[in-house]
């Protein structure tokens, strides 16, 4: 009966322990990420009528938009797009549930990315910020170029006698 009775009380504190790390990483990851960036939903497509909306905080790390679910344990991004590799394909209306929980999002917007196809919803100026950064992106044969011509400066008059 002692032995039970141990065993119980182990299996209570080993359960009070998990509880408290996942607590603790939660309040953590709530309090660090909820505002360092712009607020916004994304989901990865297909997806049909409310599935899969994830509501996050977007951040912009340089050449990458990495992406914070407000719901998620990890101490890491959940979503990281390279900007170079984004295209925006569109935008479509809200369906009615949509707006009846995103309220202050006016239009949905269409990614396309080597990580898949995804939906953005934010507020204005998010989408904003969103557009301008995919569009800033320096192209990609411009740095290829921009890489092969340096080479070939550097080499230029070598070999010559």
């Amino acid at each position: 009966m002692k032995r039970k009775g141990r065993q119980m009380k182990f299996a209570f504190v080993a359960v009070l322990l998990v509880c408290v790390v996942a607590g603790v990483a939660a309040a953590w990851r709530f309090l660090r990420f909820r505002n360092s960036g712009a607020q916004g939903l994304f989901r990865k497509l297909p997806a049909s009528g409310l599935h899969g909306w994830r509501h996050g905080v977007l951040r912009y790390s340089g050449e990458e938009l990495e992406f914070f679910k407000l719901r998620s344990l990890s101490f890491c991004h959940d979503l990281v797009l390279d900007r170079r590799e984004i295209t925006i394909t569109g935008f479509r209306e809200l369906t009615e549930q949509e707006r009846d929980f995103m309220p202050e999002v006016a239009v949905v917007m269409e990614i396309t990315s080597s990580s898949g196809n995804f939906e953005f919803a934010g507020e204005r100026h998010a989408q904003m910020a969103l557009v301008s950064w995919v569009e800033s992106a320096p192209d990609r044969r411009q740095q290829q170029r921009g890489s092969a011509y340096k080479a070939y400066l550097a080499h230029r008059g070598r070999g010559k006698a």
